[in-house]
């Protein structure tokens, strides 16, 4: 079960740095997000936020 979610903390996580400022912290949180998701589908959301922030 809990394989299902474990993806979400980075991803809230990435989400809520770039509010601090914490740019760099916030694409390795990504990273971590992506490394933990299961399908193409669940990948999609993040790797497309890391890269709008590596375009910012």
């Amino acid at each position: 079960m809990m394989d299902d979610v474990a993806h979400l903390l980075p991803a809230v996580r990435a989400d809520l740095l770039p509010r601090l400022g914490r740019y760099v912290e916030s694409a390795a949180a990504y990273e971590a997000a992506v490394a933990l998701t299961g399908t193409a589908v669940e990948r999609a959301f993040p790797q497309r936020r890391r890269a709008e922030l590596a375009g910012a």
